[in-house]
């Protein structure tokens, strides 16, 4: 690693520093409010249940399992917090990683040193998805932990290994977030259009026959909770795309009169 490379990695890390503690310290404070929140979530549910007055048609839609402490974990962990956070966060680090540099004007120096514009990116992405991922395994370390202390469960591997299909969905949303910013120079408009672009991929989602395109359905790793089976194929086309995204910001920037 030359000197250049490793003063920008420095100055991303301590420039940075308060976007990952604060994307670490939400994931943690949801990681530990799921556990901790069981048993008022539980006596709620209850409640309805036994209420004559809800038809028994909404009370089929419920799950006969939701309780279980396995299900539950996951159903608002994989299946909810975790995938609709990191994708908001990955949102913010991608839309602030270039536009945030124009809107500060550092970017003519930037731009200007001896490192390449490819180098320059590929530092800042290496550097976000690694305070997301570290944030990511925090959260559900947090999650796994309160869920021991207060209720006696520790959670499966499974909870671990679902947070690569969450990872990968994040890289495609940073990718499509980080691309954007290379066009765009100010980070709040940046960050509004990816907003834009990320919810028309979330189209699929709400199509029952699509829902297998669906990136966001895919991070959740689902087939890991019901089946055991780590969705292999889905990480690896995700991966290759959120790949071609970052490939398609780099060459953006490149092209750009600085």
């Amino acid at each position: 690693m030359s000197g250049a490379v490793r003063a920008l990695l420095f100055k991303e890390l301590r420039e940075g520093r308060w976007k990952y503690l604060i994307a670490a310290v939400v994931l943690v404070a949801l990681g530990v409010s799921i556990p901790v929140t069981h048993q008022f979530i539980a006596g709620m549910l209850e409640q309805y249940m036994d209420d004559p007055a809800v038809p028994q048609a909404l009370r089929d839609l419920l799950p006969p399992d939701l309780l279980e402490m396995s299900t539950y974990l996951w159903t608002n962990w994989h299946a909810k917090n975790l995938y609709q956070t990191v994708a908001v966060i990955a949102l913010v680090f991608g839309s602030g990683a270039v536009a945030g540099e124009f809107s500060r004007g550092t970017a003519p120096y930037l731009f200007s040193r001896a490192v390449v514009r490819r180098s320059v990116l590929a530092v800042k992405t290496a550097v976000d998805l690694a305070g997301m991922a570290l944030a990511m395994l925090l959260g559900t370390a947090a999650l796994d932990v309160t869920a021991r202390i207060a209720h006696g469960y520790a959670v499966s591997g499974a909870f671990y290994a679902g947070l690569v299909p969450a990872l990968a969905g994040s890289v495609f949303v940073y990718g499509l977030a980080l691309l954007i910013s290379t066009r765009i120079d100010d980070p709040v408009k940046a960050g509004v259009a990816a907003a834009v672009a990320a919810a028309l991929f979330s189209i699929p989602t709400f199509v029952p026959a699509w829902r297998q395109w669906s990136v966001y359905v895919q991070m959740t790793g689902r087939s890991l909770f019901e089946t055991g089976t780590f969705p292999w194929l889905p990480v690896l086309v995700i991966a290759a795309l959120a790949a071609a995204l970052l490939a398609a910001a780099a060459y953006s920037l490149e092209r750009r009169d600085i």
